[in-house]
């Protein structure tokens, strides 16, 4: 989102004097083109460095990382998007913490070591989703492969060795879908996570080919897995047919139905369900909060829809129903009155809560 864009929310700038964001001193998220950032780009745009030119420890110590970490600790974060950053603006405690408590832990702005990988340098995909891309995405041979490839090396080479006895987290993957792409499925197919206890796995996924079979093939990491958040963006599936282009409802609704029991089992610690809210599905909230309860998920999340450059202009105006100038506001907003999104913490708001508390005034 440009700042044009960022003029038109609702969301405010916080004062945010006396909190320290933990994600700058921790994540590591690596991009198609092998930069990096320290935390998603769309919330904090400047990047570090690039995985093509140095090591992860030389990107995640670099200039421009300490640069950020020191707005973190002069209460400026002035290299963040308040407007949309879902933690700033929901002042999420576990991420944002009070300075007082924890300046000390987070002093330091270099010398540090990634606690919170973010694999998103593969846009591999088996689903076309419009409000992310405009055709399908698949990489499985050729120049671009082997550029992808070997920047998931490096970050092998570092994670999964036995010199590495930090704990850490990885997300696979904020790009594609993990299952959906040729490399992340060789990463999670080929590593035995019980040489490494100190790493834990969270898979960001459509659903669709996380079945049972593909859970049985990362059984090597089955003690290492985290979270999974499911995108699904519906709770119908005819509006699904088409947020999700290229799914199958009843296909992702079994897989869900199969990974909530797994889940049950303690098989995985938590298990998401996430909606980007746009015109076309916005009405379905309500249902979707009562979609994950019947699922039997721990938490359903939404986040408003922004600009990812693959739309036409026209088409994204049509589904940016949280901007003034839109003919569903109205109905938007009445809609965030409903009593089903004050269900906290199943349900979070993320960057909606703004436009929450807006309809609530109202």
């Amino acid at each position: 989102m440009d700042e044009s864009q960022s003029k038109e929310i609702l969301n405010k700038q916080k004062d945010l004097k006396g909190k320290i964001c933990k994600k700058p001193f921790n994540a590591f998220e690596v991009h198609i083109d092998g930069s990096v950032s320290v935390c998603c780009p769309s919330w904090l745009p400047k990047r570090v460095g690039n995985l093509n030119d140095n090591t992860v420890e030389e990107v995640f110590n670099s200039k421009g990382a300490q640069e950020i970490r020191e707005s973190m600790l002069d209460g400026s974060f002035k290299f963040c998007n308040h407007k949309i950053c879902p933690v700033i603006q929901s002042l999420n405690p576990d991420v944002l913490m009070d300075k007082g408590s924890e300046e000390e832990r987070y002093k330091k702005t270099k010398g540090l070591q990634p606690k919170m990988y973010n694999l998103c340098y593969d846009e591999s995909c088996n689903l076309s989703c419009p409000s992310c891309r405009a055709n399908k995405i698949l990489y499985t041979e050729g120049p671009v492969y082997e550029r992808k490839k070997k920047i998931q090396q490096k970050i092998i080479d570092f994670v999964f060795s036995k010199e590495n006895k930090e704990n850490c987290r990885m997300n696979i993957t904020g790009s594609g879908d993990p299952f959906g792409s040729k490399l992340f499925r060789e990463l999670l197919f080929s590593v035995d996570g019980r040489e490494f206890p100190n790493v834990t796995i969270d898979l960001q996924t459509n659903g669709v080919m996380f079945t049972p079979r593909y859970w049985d093939k990362i059984k090597k990491i089955h003690n290492n897995l985290g979270s999974v958040y499911l995108s699904l963006d519906a709770a119908k599936e005819e509006t699904y047919n088409i947020t999700r282009r290229g799914g199958d409802w009843k296909r992702v609704i079994e897989n869900i139905k199969f990974l909530s029991t797994k889940r049950r089992e303690k098989k995985f610690k938590w298990f998401r369900l996430d909606f980007v809210v746009q015109n076309v599905n916005f009405k379905e909230m309500p249902d979707f909060v009562e979609l994950g309860k019947q699922l039997g998920v721990d938490q359903v999340y939404f986040s408003l829809v922004i600009d990812w450059g693959t739309w036409p202009k026209e088409e994204y105006e049509r589904q940016c129903v949280w901007k003034k100038s839109h003919h569903n506001f109205e109905d938007f907003l009445n809609m965030l009155k409903r009593p089903e999104f004050d269900d906290w913490p199943y349900v979070d708001l993320g960057n909606l809560s703004e436009y929450v508390n807006r309809a609530k005034s109202l």
